[in-house]
């Protein structure tokens, strides 16, 4: 059985309302200066902007405020996780039926390789009530450094699943880079929040196929 191998945010959620609204708040807070429409995009279609925290230092950083990493990601992390899983997490919505993964599920090992802590990656996929379709979990402390587009954690997932081939179902150029380095079939997903323009970039980073939602995917790995 091959594997699907799933990335989270952009994917199976959408994250338009949690992680990229608290990039912004973090961002705005600590400069005084608003994050710009599709700033937050170009940044993370460079490459190497698939950690979050990464991201939000860099936005702060470039509006010329010396902060250090670790403040900015307690900001970040108090406005997205809260006190006790109340912040923007609560917010996120899925991107696809559980009937449809459960579907997939008959045919393919299912995977979930994300750039999320496990703690988030878990919760949401236990509000989302997914816990049992992904039985294999490669999440940030499962990579040991070595996040997308390096292709480790794909393979520690293929590893883990016993599994050789398959595919991997991103959002962003990193995804595809690390998809193409682990063997994988390349598939794009462009989220609700942003333009269908991103196949472009998809495209650019390697995706052998472009989808806009999961009825594509269902088709797309037939």
């Amino acid at each position: 059985m091959p594997a699907l191998l799933f990335d989270m945010d952009g994917v199976l959620v959408d994250v338009s309302r949690s992680y990229r609204r608290a990039i912004e708040e973090t961002v705005e807070a600590m400069t005084g200066v608003p994050v710009r429409p599709g700033e937050v995009q170009a940044l993370k279609d460079q490459g190497g902007y698939n950690d979050d925290w990464k991201t939000t230092h860099a936005l702060v950083a470039a509006r010329g405020a010396n902060v250090p990493f670790e403040a900015v990601k307690a900001a970040f992390q108090q406005r997205y996780r809260g006190d006790d899983w109340d912040g923007l997490i609560r917010s996120e919505t899925p991107l696809v039926e559980t009937a449809a993964l459960e579907r997939l599920a008959e045919r393919f090992a299912l995977g979930l390789v994300t750039g999320r802590p496990e703690d988030e990656a878990r919760f949401t996929l236990g509000f989302m009530g997914w816990t049992n379709v992904f039985p294999v979990v490669v999440a940030l402390e499962q990579s040991e450094g070595r996040g997308k587009p390096d292709p480790f954690p794909l393979q520690k997932a293929l590893r883990l699943l016993g599994e050789t081939s398959g595919a991997y179902i991103g959002d962003l150029g990193d995804d595809m880079r690390a998809a193409k380095a682990a063997g994988l079939r390349a598939i794009g997903q462009v989220p609700p929040y942003l333009p269908p323009s991103h196949a472009d970039t998809l495209r650019a980073a390697g995706a052998d196929a472009v989808i806009f939602g999961m009825t594509d995917l269902e088709s797309a790995v037939v």
